[in-house]
């Protein structure tokens, strides 16, 4: 999410065509280890035949070679009869199949259980989050033993501006209600502007709490936090909630604004959406069972383009993760990080990443980080402002939108 002034302010933002260029990420051993504009836009025209370049770097040095071809299935959108205020994020509590818990920027988790909205909110923080910009509660997780514990996650920005990441209990009582009294904040970090606080919140297959984390805000990361191991801005953090006090270890660095991120449900691997800045939007990937150390490459690398040269110059290009793939801001200006389909209703959508841009509103799938990326027919330029997905409990996936609606993708 880049702009989100943006969208408040309901400027335009212009859509077209452009060369879209796909990089294929360098072997994740190679990696040394250390401890967004947001506005209703026409729908877009058709995007360019992909192209895919080899993993040996930027594409302004590689060799182009043709990407896997899979075409994903037609689908339709399925809106859900409900209207929001400004939604970020959907999920379900694991193994839950009757309720969806929706995230709305403004301080409220609402659920909708069986297909109606329950009247009263699950979390209600209204009084504790900020809002403008880019801000506000902005994610959450259910801890994966959330069975038996009760325990859940929200990540938001303070009133003083600043990312929390906070621990609730459900009511034993009522299972709808939170309890409020129950926050124990876990994650402290300053944010020097109101922009690019990521927000996302997503439990690994080990068990550990992944938090996104921007750089910090403004433009051009200018206080260079994201190439900076001593800051915890600009990177993906990995906490250990099973303790006390909460352990938080460096995953990855270099990165811009990672504003949503999820991991494979089968096989562990991580894919992240992270947000440009003035010409290129990117998706990366890391293997399942990765160790801690990636370097995306911002602020020395916008995708694989060269951005700050000083910077570019103090870091080894061969350590660096590559996108798989990056589009032009004439396609998108705002990536949209998704989910790779482990559904059961759309069989032959099975293993593929779905992805978005929130400012042209074109919707696609690529299946594995080798793989070309396709228009998602049906769901491509039908939804404006997409500024999430999200998946329930049976691996079925929603589309998100700052506008106020959610809709189901379901077979065509």
């Amino acid at each position: 999410m880049k702009r989100f002034i943006a969208i408040i302010a309901g400027a335009a933002v212009l859509a077209g065509l452009v060369l879209l260029v796909f990089v294929e990420s360098p072997s994740p051993d190679n990696a040394s280890a250390t401890s967004g504009g947001l506005t209703t836009s026409p729908s877009p025209s058709a995007a360019p035949a992909a192209q895919a370049t080899s993993a040996a770097g930027p594409a302004s040095v590689a060799t182009t070679t043709p990407a896997r071809a899979a075409t994903p299935p037609a689908v339709r959108l399925q809106k859900l009869p409900q209207t929001f205020s400004q939604p970020v994020y959907l999920t379900s509590p694991p193994g839950d199949t009757s309720r969806l818990f929706v995230v709305e920027k403004t301080g409220k988790i609402v659920i909708v259980k069986n297909g109606a909205r329950l009247a009263t909110p699950f979390l209600d923080i209204t009084s504790k989050v900020s809002t403008g910009g880019e801000q506000g509660l902005l994610s959450m997780a259910f801890d994966p033993s959330y069975a038996t514990n009760g325990r859940f996650y929200v990540d938001y920005t303070n009133a003083a501006g600043d990312t929390r990441v906070v621990r609730y209990r459900t009511s034993v009582a009522d299972p709808n209600v939170a309890v409020a009294s129950s926050a124990k904040v876990l994650l402290r970090v300053a944010q020097p502007y109101t922009n690019h606080n990521g927000g996302q919140l997503q439990f690994s297959p080990g068990g550990r709490l992944f938090v996104g984390m921007g750089d910090g805000g403004s433009g051009g990361d200018p206080q260079h936090h994201a190439q900076d191991p001593r800051s915890r801005l600009g990177k993906l953090l990995s906490l250990d909630v099973a303790v006390s006090p909460v352990k938080v270890k460096l995953y990855a660095k270099g990165l811009r604004n990672p504003w949503r991120f999820s991991f494979d449900a089968k096989t562990g691997a991580l894919w992240i959406g992270d947000v440009g800045q003035d010409q290129w939007e990117e998706v990366d990937y890391l293997r399942p069972n990765r160790p801690a150390g990636a370097n995306l490459g911002w602020s020395a690398y916008e995708g694989t383009h060269v951005y700050n040269s000083a910077i570019a110059a103090t870091v080894r290009k061969s350590s660096l993760t590559w996108p798989v793939t990056q589009y032009s801001h004439s396609v998108g200006d705002a990536v949209t990080g998704g989910y790779v389909y482990r559904g059961t209703a759309i069989p032959r959508l099975r293993g593929f990443y779905v992805f978005a841009d929130f400012a042209s509103g074109r919707v696609w799938a690529m299946k594995g980080p080798g793989g070309a990326r396709s228009t998602l027919s049906g769901a491509d330029g039908n939804v404006s402002q997409i500024s999430s997905f999200g998946q329930d409990a049976s691996g079925e996936l929603y589309i998100v939108s700052l506008a106020g609606s959610v809709s189901k993708i379901v077979p065509r």
